[in-house]
This record gives C-alpha cells, structure tokens and sequence, in this order.
C-alpha cells in the first residue's frame, strides 16, 4: 500500500459515522448470519439454524473482537 493510500484511512478513521474510539482504535459494531445454534445456551432456540454474531472491527487495522478488553493495545494500521 503507498503512504498516501494508508494515510487517507487514517484520516477518514474519525469521520466514519458509527466511529467509536477505543485506545488507540476507532470501532465500529458489526454484525454476521453465522449458520448453526447460539453457543450460549440461554440464546438457543428451537429449530434454530442460523444467529447474529455480533462484534467490533477497527476500521483503521481490521482487527475484528468480540468485546472492547480483546483489542491489542496498539493499532497497527499499517499493517493493512
């Protein structure tokens, strides 16, 4: 990726408009149809076969968690 390309994400990161800053990464929720039942029990319903896996992703390095504590400290946007 050239400079100027990485550098346009990185400024355009704070104007995302579901942008949450988390440390050193700007977050957005996002959401999958994952085929199969809940892996939480109280979640599972009968006959399910598909739920919504929700998460964050840094819209900056891609990293993609399932809460805010599994972020790395730092945000290696340049790693994209």
């Amino acid at each position: 990726m050239s400079d100027s390309d990485s550098y346009g994400k990185r400024a355009s990161a704070p104007n995302h408009p579901d942008v949450e800053r988390v440390g050193n990464h700007y977050v957005i929720r996002k959401g999958e149809w994952v085929p199969g039942e809940h892996p939480d029990p109280h979640r599972r319903r009968e006959g399910q076969r598909m739920y919504l896996e929700r998460f964050l992703r840094c819209v900056q390095c891609g990293v993609e968690v399932l809460s805010k504590d599994d972020l790395p400290e730092t945000c290696n946007s340049e790693g994209r």
